[in-house]
């Protein structure tokens, strides 16, 4: 007679060897990755090594090594999944409205925020712009970045025309400018001792999508 393979009921199943091995790596390195990325926003990218990470998750120097190639690669896992977190959530409460107009002003005005989370992810952007321009892997990774975003600033602008909700000569052109509009604003509002504002950046990249968009 064959043994039955089952669990006894009430008894949780017994990991395999595969899943026992696995699940401590995930969650080793998602440890490393969010300690990375307070320390990142907090000191700067180029004021942190390894042992400041290290410290940060109460894990030695030799399991970050273990886990990642290097500083590059928790710096790239840390902008990947901050990218992720702080932009799918704002793009799919936007997606909510069904006028094009005011899903993209929805969207673009919660780039803009005073919140130290917020704060904190524009910090890390600064800093990946500055390597992004002097180090390949990075900068291919950020041109991605920057296609995926101006693709979606136009498929908007395209609905809202069709949809006969705005006007736009050319979607590629007010992607392309309005991307820039937004880097230009995070640099001067989120800098030390600015003197724009927030708000007041966040007002200007709304006078100006109106404008484009001939929005009322």
């Amino acid at each position: 007679m064959a043994l039955s393979t089952q669990e006894p009921a009430g008894r949780p199943r017994a990991k395999t060897v595969g899943e026992r091995q696995r699940h401590p790596t995930e969650v080793r390195r998602q440890l490393v990755i969010d300690a990375a990325r307070t320390v990142i926003a907090d000191k700067g990218l180029f004021n942190v090594g390894i042992r400041d990470i290290s410290q940060a998750c109460g894990v030695s120097p030799g399991t970050i090594t273990y886990h990642f190639k290097g500083l590059d690669e928790v710096l790239m896992e840390v902008v990947m999944a901050e990218t992720a977190s702080f932009y799918l959530p704002l793009r799919e409460a936007a997606q909510g409205s069904e006028d094009p107009g005011r899903e993209l002003l929805f969207f673009l005005d919660g780039l803009f925020g005073s919140d130290e989370e917020t704060r904190r992810h524009w910090l890390i952007w600064l800093d990946f712009w500055a390597a992004a321009a002097r180090d390949d892997s990075y900068g291919s990774w950020m041109n991605e970045h920057y296609d995926a975003w101006r693709a979606a600033l136009q498929g908007i602008a395209e609905r809202g025309v069709a949809e006969g909700a705005f006007s736009c000569e050319d979607p590629a052109v007010f992607a392309a400018t309005t991307a820039a509009m937004v880097d230009g604003l995070v640099v001067q509002c989120y800098s030390r001792r600015t003197s724009i504002a927030v708000d007041r950046a966040r007002e200007l990249l709304t006078a100006f999508v109106k404008r484009e968009l001939q929005i009322t």
